[in-house]
């Protein structure tokens, strides 16, 4: 047990500036503004929010609300990747708590204008997930009987090429409502995505699925508000309505932008900030009390504990535990557990459900970024990006593969460690089909696939499963060589730029009175991302001592080095992860380093420390301790 003298020198001088609030924002405030002009300046782009197309939201929220208040059989068809899933629990959830609302007030069964509450109560929300590896001939029947009970309404959620004409095909009467993250027309369906006004001068995505099917929620809601506005009791209604809880669908947008590793843009930052403090919210409460409160529920509960995230939760935490869970489960081709579990109302479902899913998970050859994050670039890019790195991304490699298929996943994981290059890997089935597995950390693959589809068309069968990271898909011999131009112009176009995104931004050091638990604290709580990478700070740092951990970290104590004067005062402790001591030497005292490194906390039952997590160093040149 480490033992800590509360009446040292040291410590007093530590909580005396604590105590002294006025005195201690005075001195971190300026890193802070420093810390967000250097990643907000960089940013390109439109100035403000994003907006989606109003004709169609209009058109879509005014078809939802006639379904609620008329009891309409809804079909939700989308595909099995995480955005899509926690799009789905949204509608549901949240379609579900309007009707609640509806049916709460009891005095509104008999009225003068009739009882519609009977209506609402025969409202039927079924879900259908596409297939979940390529080559599924099981995926067409299950749309096919989906289909066969005559749906009133079908909401698509970003819908393949060939999906819209299929439906059409077998219901030509039915409303069909596509939700989609792309400025591209979808025919015989109305269009609910980003607005044509808003024409970004680079291929950007604004919005993910959840957000899209989250917004029109809310507007749904208010549009219903507006429909009841003559009924003889639409006061006690719209109170109903407003506080339907549909606040609870906010953290899973804020999944959904993690999900898709979407640039943090500040939109996107205000959402993932607001729903991760949610998660840790929630997570400090009783699970009954944070469930009935939408705070958090159940399920989303249940699987951060499966995931082994740990509280405080981080947007880094969560998108290297949380997400490889939810793709892993959307691969295995058992998209519908995650679903049952996010939507349960009962702890016993939810703690099975998730169980469930870890099962899944461990059996499923599917790559886990958890296990190979010192391989994929979880460490921060801390030089400038050569002109030959900037090529690279543009380019892919292209190999085969003719094992297990079952391994395609692993295989191209372990060749993206190995070149930090796309990969494209082939293997032939039959004489007539490709099957393929793209892994990508410069693109979304997701978003790749389904543009590339739409190019294709009829000409050629194109079918797919994907994340924002890797896609496994089926399609024709004879469109091969095609795919692959198009993939190339995908490349090239989405690239444009991102050789500087990955690159860290270097913060310059800090001061003794700066490297304290309130900056420490700030810097966990903030939502970084792509092209709003976390602070790395730089400075020089004369070796107090040292000491190896498990043969291959080193802890070691330092005091400030600056124009060559060693600036002695309280110690700050520094943490060496995987560093080779046997190889490389044990920091001697007196050495004078250069640190680039991490600021961060470490917390004990009644107290924090300060630390600082080293990701370089470099020896200057070593003399007497003083």
């Amino acid at each position: 047990m480490k033992y800590v003298d509360r009446n040292s020198n040291d410590l007093i001088r530590r909580h005396m500036k604590v105590r002294d609030g006025k005195e201690l924002l005075s001195i971190i405030d300026p890193v802070k503004d420093k810390i967000l002009e250097a990643r907000l300046g960089g940013q390109k782009g439109p100035v403000g929010e994003p907006a989606l197309d109003h004709v169609g939201v209009e058109i879509a929220e005014e078809k939802i609300a006639s379904a609620l208040l008329g009891g309409a059989n809804v079909l939700i068809v989308c595909r099995p990747n995480p955005d899509h899933i926690l799009a789905v629990s949204s509608l549901i959830r949240g379609l579900n708590l309007i009707v609640r609302g509806l049916q709460s007030t009891r005095d509104v069964i008999q009225t003068s204008r009739g009882g519609f509450n009977s209506d609402v109560s025969r409202l039927n929300l079924n879900y259908l997930c596409g297939p979940a590896r390529s080559g599924n001939p099981k995926a067409n029947c299950d749309l096919d009987e989906a289909l066969a009970n005559s749906p009133d309404l079908i909401i698509a959620l970003d819908p393949a090429y060939e999906l819209i004409p299929r439906i059409r095909s077998k219901q030509a009467s039915a409303d069909i409502v596509a939700l989609v993250t792309h400025r591209m027309d979808v025919p015989d369906a109305l269009r609910v995505g980003p607005s044509y006004e808003d024409t970004a001068p680079y291929r950007a995505k604004e919005f993910t699925v959840t957000a899209i099917a989250h917004e029109l929620v809310l507007r749904c809601r208010e549009r219903l508000i507006k429909l009841l506005s003559e009924h003889p009791r639409t006061q006690a209604l719209t109170a109903q309505l407003k506080t339907a809880g549909l606040e609870v669908n906010e953290t899973f947008v804020a999944l959904s932008y993690l999900c898709d590793d979407m640039p943090m843009a500040p939109h996107v930052r205000s959402i993932v900030s607001c729903g991760v403090d949610r998660i840790s919210r929630g997570w400090t409460l009783q699970p009954r009390t944070s469930h009935s409160r939408g705070i958090l529920c159940y399920g989303l509960r249940y699987l951060l504990v499966e995931s082994e995230a740990s509280y405080p939760f981080t947007t880094q935490q969560l998108q290297m535990r949380l997400i490889p869970l939810f793709s892993s489960v959307c691969y295995s081709e058992n998209p519908e557990t995650l679903i049952e579990c996010l939507l349960a109302d009962k702890t016993k479902i939810a703690s099975e459900k998730a169980g469930r899913a870890s099962f899944l998970k461990a059996k499923t050859y599917f790559p886990s970024l958890k296990h190979l994050a010192g391989l994929i670039g979880a460490n921060p890019k801390i030089d400038q990006v050569s002109e030959q790195h900037s090529k690279s991304l543009v380019d892919y490699e292209e190999r085969e593969f003719e094992n297990d298929a079952r391994l395609f996943p692993i295989y191209a994981e372990r060749c993206y460690a190995q070149t930090g290059r796309t990969q494209l890997v082939r293997s032939q089935v039959g004489n007539e089909f490709i099957r393929c597995f793209l892994r990508s950390d410069h693109i979304n693959v997701n978003d790749t696939l389904r543009d590339i589809g739409f190019k294709l068309g009829f000409e050629s069968t194109f079918s797919f499963w994907a994340d924002a990271f890797s896609g496994d898909f089926l399609l024709e011999v004879s469109a091969y060589s095609e795919f692959k131009k198009e993939l190339e112009s995908y490349l090239r176009g989405c690239t444009h730029g991102s050789a500087s995104q990955d690159v860290a931004i270097i913060d310059g050091p800090l001061t003794a009175d700066q490297r304290v638990t309130a900056l420490a604290q700030w810097l966990e709580k903030q939502a970084w991302g792509r092209l709003f990478p976390e602070p790395i700070f730089e400075q020089e740092f004369v070796v107090r001592s040292s000491s190896v951990l498990m043969d291959t970290h080193q802890r070691f104590l330092v005091d400030d080095h600056c124009k060559g004067i060693n600036e002695a005062g309280e110690a700050f402790e520094m943490f060496w992860r995987n560093c080779a001591p046997s190889q490389l030497g044990k920091l001697i005292a007196g050495q004078v380093v250069s640190v680039k490194y991490r600021l961060r906390t470490s917390r004990g039952a009644s107290f924090s420390e300060v630390y600082g997590d080293v990701l370089a160093l470099e020896i200057q040149n070593s003399g007497e301790t003083n």
